[in-house]
């Protein structure tokens, strides 16, 4: 009698388990797995592998983006000019430390910029020099990169600038007297001539003469605008934390990554 009164008891606790089972197997199911991105990475100082580990302000702090929103980013190293083509034809997701051109803007989403880069005016110390105008500039003899574009300096006739093919020769013909001054990026290349020493005879003036803004590049075919949207969002809020000050400050960038002020016209 015993035996008969357990098996509806059985039963029940058969049947409950197994509805237990099936509805993690149902959660399990509608869980959205995690997003894999190919992520382009150019090998300069602001986005370059280690190994296999993302380096530079700008990829790391990328790669804190991307996982925050749930993603896996999957790393190739990829020259620049490469990654924008394989990003147009959907071969990867995403590009690094992009320049953002009007003419991208058809064939993939930009972010805001994650960094800007100010074209800085670097001098001999002992000389001097002093960049509050435009016109401060007149009369100058000025090194710049060829390639390059300075569009307040380049409008204004009165201005002439001597293109170098390197930061090397440039900065020489600066040591040389052969210049008076030279444009250069206000944070990479400060970072690389203070790691060389350079900037023990150098200085530069507090007021930049432009600025290039550094973007992330997006797939259209993976990521929508309000994704975008909602990756400048967050990469706006991770800036004001204690993680993104202790990737500058790794990276030795925490004095130059900041706001500068701009000549006068």
């Amino acid at each position: 009698m015993k035996l008969f009164r357990l098996i509806p008891l059985l039963a029940a606790l058969i049947s409950v388990h197994f509805s237990f089972v099936n509805a993690q197997e149902r959660a399990i199911s509608t869980t959205p797995a995690a997003m894999s991105v190919r992520v382009a990475v150019p090998g300069n100082i602001f986005s370059r592998l280690e190994g296999t580990a993302p380096t530079g302000i700008f990829i790391e702090s990328v790669d804190a983006i991307l996982r925050q929103l749930g993603m896996v980013p999957r790393y190739l190293a990829m020259p620049t000019g490469d990654a924008l083509r394989e990003l147009k034809e959907g071969d990867i997701d995403i590009a690094t430390v992009v320049v953002p051109l009007d003419r991208l803007k058809q064939d993939m989403h930009l972010s805001a910029p994650v960094i800007i880069e100010y074209n800085a005016v670097l001098f001999l110390r002992e000389h001097g020099f002093k960049a509050n105008k435009l016109s401060d500039f007149h009369g100058k003899r000025i090194a710049g990169r060829q390639g390059y574009r300075y569009p307040l300096l380049d409008a204004d006739p009165a201005i002439h600038l001597n293109r170098y093919r390197t930061d090397g020769e440039m900065i020489r013909g600066v040591l040389l007297g052969h210049e008076d001054i030279a444009i250069i990026a206000g944070i990479s290349d400060l970072y690389t001539f203070r790691a060389e020493g350079i900037m023990a005879q150098m200085d530069i003036s507090p007021n930049a003469v432009g600025s290039v803004p550094l973007v992330a590049g997006f797939s259209k075919k993976r990521f929508s605008a309000e994704q975008i949207a909602e990756f400048d969002r967050m990469m706006a809020e991770f800036k004001k934390s204690q993680e993104w000050q202790a990737i500058l400050q790794r990276n030795g960038m925490a004095d130059l990554v900041r706001d500068w002020s701009m000549i006068e016209h």
